[in-house]
């Protein structure tokens, strides 16, 4: 069961992608005593994993109970982790976070109110607060008079970086198979339509279950593994593109001390960075990029980010860091109903896909709820409303 199995040998769980979802699939799985090989094309935590701003919450999903309750496990699963390895071990920053708006959004205002009563009404824990006690606890940030906001005590941030490098850790310790620069080329089924392996770069993995964790590609892996050119064309997923600036570090002078979330037109996400410095984004930039990802564009709207930023901010440079900083771009899965895609896939007896928008939190829960499902051979009841098929896209 150690790393120096051969293709040849068999595994109860072969995951294709090795970003945050895969590799806490992974983890689940070995958790449970099962033989696991990861397979990813590139490295850990290469793609999306590498560019997300990882806010770790239920608070944004406020439309749907059940989706509302499946982030919730996420973020309480993050706290198991960190009560029995600690907070700094997986990268955890239980910072809360703060949802503000100026008193003249009065639709604003009245939206803000109404997700705060509802995740209220779910036990979520959140309270309402005004502009003094905005004012005291983020000390550098200029807040309105009569302002009035959101603080999502239990938010935190993840640095994926230091998570994924756990995972790793803890996934070889347990004897899970980790392939690097390996390429899933196609599933080996049998013709009732049961999973037999998988063909890979370094040959044929044996197993009778494939979890697919590939994110944004995940239409294109699932026709490629198939042959079935309906996934490519017809797979309920779209890819967005999300533009996050990092400032050049910044230890010694704290500017936020919680996730900042405005509510204005010109709206921001600000977070810092494991660094010291901000990790800045805003849907509005995500959608300029989108449209026209050039060089030119992207620095015009990074630097738009960062002068946001100094008109909240004061003490902050604004623009004039932009040669100093990181742009970076992540290819972010969005399936069509802004829910997660999880569970086995019909009619392919062994296939499992976890792609989510919302993969930082998510993780935890889809990883051990789609564990469940392989160990007990039931799918997990938390997992039924996010099916393939929900969807009458793929036949």
């Amino acid at each position: 069961m150690g790393a120096d199995m051969t293709e040849q040998q068999g595994y109860d769980v072969v995951v294709i992608g090795a970003g945050v979802v895969g590799c806490a699939v992974a983890h689940a799985l070995v958790a449970r005593r099962m033989r696991v090989a990861i397979v990813e094309a590139g490295r850990i935590g290469h793609g999306t994993s590498g560019n997300t701003f990882a806010w770790i919450n239920a608070t944004s999903k406020t439309s749907d109970e059940a989706y509302h309750r499946l982030n919730a496990l996420g973020a309480e699963l993050y706290r198991e982790l960190a009560r029995e390895w600690g907070d700094r071990r997986i990268g955890m920053h239980r910072t809360g976070m703060l949802e503000w708006s100026s008193p003249d959004d009065v639709a604003r205002l009245a939206s803000m109110r109404a997700a705060a009563e509802q995740l209220e009404r779910w036990g979520y824990p959140v309270a309402w607060v005004g502009r003094d006690a905005l004012a005291a606890m983020e000390p550098h940030v200029r807040f309105e008079d009569g302002a009035e906001g959101l603080h999502a005590v239990a938010d935190a941030w993840l640095d994926v970086a230091t998570f994924l490098a756990f995972l790793a850790e803890r996934l070889r310790a347990d004897g899970a198979r980790v392939l690097e620069g390996c390429r899933a080329r196609e599933l080996v089924m049998d013709d009732e339509g049961r999973v037999l392996g998988l063909e890979t770069d370094e040959g044929r993995l044996h197993t009778q279950h494939v979890v697919v964790a590939t994110g944004a590609d995940t239409a294109d892996v699932l026709t490629a593994l198939t042959g079935y050119d309906a996934f490519a064309a017809r797979f309920p997923l779209r890819r967005a593109a999300g533009l996050l600036v990092t400032t050049p570090e910044e230890p010694s002078h704290r500017l936020t001390r919680r996730i900042l979330y405005t509510s204005h037109a010109s709206h921001l996400h600000i977070r810092e960075t494991a660094a010291g410095g901000l990790l800045i984004g805003a849907d509005d930039t995500d959608g300029r990029i989108s449209d026209d990802d050039s060089e030119d564009a992207v620095k015009r709207a990074a630097f738009d980010l960062l002068e946001r930023v100094r008109s909240i901010i004061p003490n902050f440079a604004g623009g004039a860091l932009l040669d100093g900083c990181r742009l970076g771009i992540g290819v972010r899965p969005m399936p069509a109903d802004g829910m997660s895609i999880a569970g086995p896939v019909p009619s392919a007896d062994g296939l499992h896909l976890a792609v989510t928008h919302s993969g930082v939190t998510l993780a935890p829960a889809l990883a051990t709820l789609i564990a469940d499902t392989i160990e007990s051979g039931e799918l997990s009841p938390r997992l039924a409303p996010f099916g393939l098929g929900r969807f009458q896209t793929i036949a």
